[in-house]
């Protein structure tokens, strides 16, 4: 009796302690609901909201390797017997020239009473023969609606609206159009029927030169058959001066600013996604930040022993995408009468211009480009200085591979 009262009361007391800790059980609270990542589709594929917030965000960019190799004029060398001026310092060059370039877009959007806002960084870093890393802020701009303020390509060469307006021929390079970034403020509309217009006011300098700003403008209409547009720029710091030249006085120049004109045109193909002849005429009344630019044959180390721009140019450019995954475009440049650079003084040289590009697609995101270009300039004349010489042509081009994400 004594064993069987001891068993009963001990399973009493262990019955009476399990009761107590049921009750004094410690519940766990449940986690806080996750906000996993939504696809924000309003401004394209790519795009996703940040967490918490209204905004979409989109990470972007490409790593490229390319193999490059051309001949060209350095500014040393034994130069021609009996030159005393510099000019005719000049060696051939000839080479393999390695580069990889690794870009990432940052782009942050999201619909405001007053339209889009939106804010873009563009970080780049590039190894090769003329530069290597680190990673810097190469663009930084903001957008709402078509108010546009920051550091990116100046609208002479990309006002980001008017499709085809921008930059120049169908290749990666362009030929020679005049591409720049500047910090600038600008304003870009897109109207019905395909109009568009730009204007910015840009600064060349980012240190302070006056009040007065550069100034450009574009008009122009895009359609399905193609467009047609104006382009204007000021560059109200150029004053045509040759700079001092070697053992001789500097050459006032005429002008008390700068301008370029062009005017181009887009025409499409039929029944050929994707294939268009381009044509641009140039006007600039010096070789100052709105004329295109030329084949700088250099011959000595100042500036005035190349050429700027010229006075008149065109460029002709077509482009036919033979499937979706390939096409070939070929270009033709031509300039009439060069400036000295950086001065309102011509020349009398003429040069011209070539290049073939192609552009392979052999999986989604990976493209393998390759461009051959060729610059011939006439017989060089140094300001004050008779003895012409003329240069032999310059052949470059290089084959590249890249993956975009």
């Amino acid at each position: 009796m004594k064993i069987k009262s001891l068993l009963l009361g001990s399973a009493a007391a262990l019955a009476a302690v399990s009761g107590a800790r049921a009750a004094d059980a410690v519940v766990i609270a449940e986690p806080e609901p996750v906000e996993y990542v939504r696809v924000c589709d309003a401004y394209g594929a790519g795009f996703f909201y940040i967490p918490g917030t209204e905004t979409c965000l989109r990470i972007s960019g490409y790593v490229w390797y390319q193999i490059a190799a051309g001949n060209y004029r350095t500014n040393s060398g034994p130069g021609i017997a009996g030159d005393t001026t510099g000019y005719y310092d000049s060696t051939t060059a000839d080479g393999w020239m390695k580069s990889t370039r690794a870009r990432v877009n940052i782009d942050a959007r999201q619909e405001t009473e007053w339209g889009s806002l939106r804010s873009r960084i563009r970080i780049q870093s590039t190894w090769g023969t003329q530069v290597d890393g680190p990673a810097s802020i190469d663009q930084a701009y903001i957008e709402l609606g078509g108010l546009i303020m920051g550091y990116t390509e100046s609208f002479w060469a990309d006002s980001k609206n008017g499709g085809p307006s921008n930059y120049g021929s169908h290749s990666w390079g362009g030929m020679y159009y005049g591409y720049q970034q500047r910090h600038l403020i600008g304003y870009r509309f897109d109207g019905s029927n395909g109009f568009f217009a730009a204007i910015s006011l840009e600064d060349d300098t980012l240190a302070g030169e006056g009040y007065m700003p550069d100034v450009v403008a574009k008009i122009g209409v895009s359609q399905g058959w193609g467009a047609v547009w104006v382009r204007v720029g000021y560059d109200e710091s150029f004053d045509g001066t040759v700079p001092t030249l070697s053992g001789l006085a500097p050459i006032a120049g005429l002008n008390d600013g700068g301008f370029g004109v062009q005017l181009g045109a887009q025409i499409n193909v039929p029944n050929s996604p994707g294939s268009s002849f381009r044509v641009f005429v140039h006007y600039a009344d010096g070789a100052h930040a709105y004329n295109v630019g030329s084949p700088s044959a250099i011959f000595g180390p100042t500036a005035e022993s190349y050429y700027g721009g010229s006075e008149w140019n065109v460029l002709v450019s077509y482009n036919h995408q033979f499937t979706a995954t390939f096409g070939a475009s070929v270009a033709f440049q031509w300039w009439n009468d060069l400036y000295y650079a950086g001065s309102d003084l011509l020349s009398g040289v003429d040069a011209w211009g070539a290049e073939v590009s192609l552009v392979w697609f052999p999986v989604q995101d990976f493209e393998v480009r390759a461009e051959l270009h060729y610059d011939d300039v006439g017989a060089f004349r140094a300001p004050a200085t008779p003895a012409p010489l003329d240069p032999d042509g310059t052949i470059s081009g290089f084959l590249r591979f890249t993956r975009y994400f």
